[in-house]
């Protein structure tokens, strides 16, 4: 247990050291010297870094669970993605698979998600050969274990049946099913879904979604080109088919356009209410996004002071932009006086829309976005992860990272523009008492 610990422990520090410093000027804080290429169909996008002691790959699946047909159990992609990283291969043993990545301190794993799936792995320089030849039996000689297979399952359907009684899942579960209703983000994970699941099912639907031409490599640290191609080759990867995919059209769900107000009944008295709010909003590919990052940020301070210290009314009120393809914005808080606090925000957002910030207001904050801005840059994972969302959400990767050029030219003109498009047409979810609530109130934005 003790060399367990200590392995993780030893992985860590790696994995938080920086990659090569580099100057960042007050112009941009974008990297710049990431290869794009192609190795037999799979899209490649590499940042080769000398001084890294440790090497992150993840390969982007497109589409994820938006590209899932109709017929489709929608616990597919969330199975395939959480099962195969885990259950070893058909040249290596689950248990040997194991063993030996905790003795190297390498990782692997999966994740699904809207506008793309994921396969990831970090190792060191020193265990890349080894990490890497697991990580491309994924690819060519996937399986799914059953004893995995059965925990996952059972797991899932503990989650599903106890969202009933936990309030913040609860609001996120309705305003989600409720707002993308419709919409190829409307596919949501139920106990009939789960039970339906077999893992013959699981490997049919993995490998038939692992195909090059859905597949975006990312690599950060002390890789070359050459000894990568060599890797994909060897490893099988470039073997896989080809396939013809077509990324699923994704309109604005058809719930932004108008207000709602949804009010899901819980099975347990609560000592306050939760409440979930989403709006439309743009994504980082579009010309309001910098705009609107500010706006955000001046938003969020503002929730912050009036509900929370000037009138205590919340204790922990939050926005962020939920940053998919169709992108929203949540806001949340909890508090026992829903009206009270809507009114308050919705104060907020006239403010916004009925003024011009000061442009040296606007300045003021940006010198914050970059540092921490650059701190994101300093880890191979961190710049690897980011690399991949620019280039399938924004359609290049140069737009990894804020850009301070672009932080710093916004007018105040384009911030209340900016509030004048996108703060309306509000969904709320309240869970908890919500007699005496107005709901004409949450209906009016």
């Amino acid at each position: 247990m003790k060399q367990f610990v200590l392995t993780l422990f030893v992985f860590a520090l790696l994995a938080l050291a920086p990659t090569r410093p580099r100057a960042v000027g007050m112009d941009d804080t974008s990297i710049d010297d990431v290869q794009e290429f192609s190795v037999d169909g799979i899209d490649v996008l590499l940042r080769e870094t000398t001084e890294a002691p440790t090497v992150s790959a993840i390969c982007f699946i497109r589409g994820g669970t938006s590209a899932m047909s109709k017929d489709e159990l929608p616990t597919s992609e969330y199975f395939a993605m959480a099962l195969v990283p885990s259950s070893g291969s058909e040249i290596t043993s689950k248990q040997q698979y194991r063993r030996k990545m905790l003795r190297m301190g390498s990782v692997m794993g999966g994740n699904d998600g809207r506008d793309f799936s994921t396969i990831s792995m970090r190792c060191t320089r020193e265990n890349f050969d080894a990490t890497w030849k697991f990580f491309g039996d994924i690819f060519a000689h996937p399986v799914v274990d059953t004893t995995e297979f059965r925990n996952l399952q059972r797991n899932a359907l503990v989650g599903v049946r106890d969202r009933s009684s936990d309030p913040d899942r609860l609001s996120h579960a309705v305003l989600d099913s409720m707002f993308f209703h419709h919409h190829p983000y409307g596919k949501h994970v139920t106990a009939e879904s789960i039970t339906a699941q077999t893992p013959a099912h699981v490997l049919d639907y993995y490998k038939s979604i692992v195909i090059k031409s859905r597949m975006l490599l990312v690599v950060v640290g002390n890789v070359s080109r050459k000894e990568l191609e060599a890797k994909m080759r060897s490893s099988g990867m470039t073997s896989l088919p080809m396939g013809s995919f077509t990324p699923p059209k994704l309109p604005i769900p058809a719930q932004a356009y108008s207000p709602g107000a949804f009010f899901p009944p819980i099975d347990r008295k609560l000592p306050t209410n939760y409440v979930l709010c989403y709006h439309h909003i743009p994504n980082k590919g579009d010309s309001d996004y910098y705009a609107y990052v500010r706006l955000r940020n001046f938003l969020g301070g503002f929730l912050f002071q009036h509900l929370r210290v000037q009138t205590n009314l919340a204790y922990a009120p939050n926005n962020d932009d939920l940053d998919w393809l169709s992108a929203v914005e949540e806001i949340s808080f909890q508090t026992n006086y829903v009206d009270s606090a809507v009114k308050i925000f919705f104060n907020d957002v006239d403010f916004f829309q009925k003024n011009l910030i000061l442009e040296s207001a606007i300045k003021s904050g940006v010198a914050k976005w970059t540092t921490s801005n650059y701190l994101k840059q300093e880890t191979t994972i961190g710049q690897a992860v980011a690399i991949g969302q620019a280039q399938l959400l924004t359609g290049s990767w140069r737009n990894a990272f804020i850009s301070f050029s672009k932080l710093s030219k916004v007018t105040p003109e384009q911030i209340q523009r900016v509030a004048k498009i996108y703060y309306r047409n509000f969904n709320w979810c309240v869970v908890g008492d919500t007699t005496g609530i107005d709901k004409s109130l949450l209906l009016s934005r």
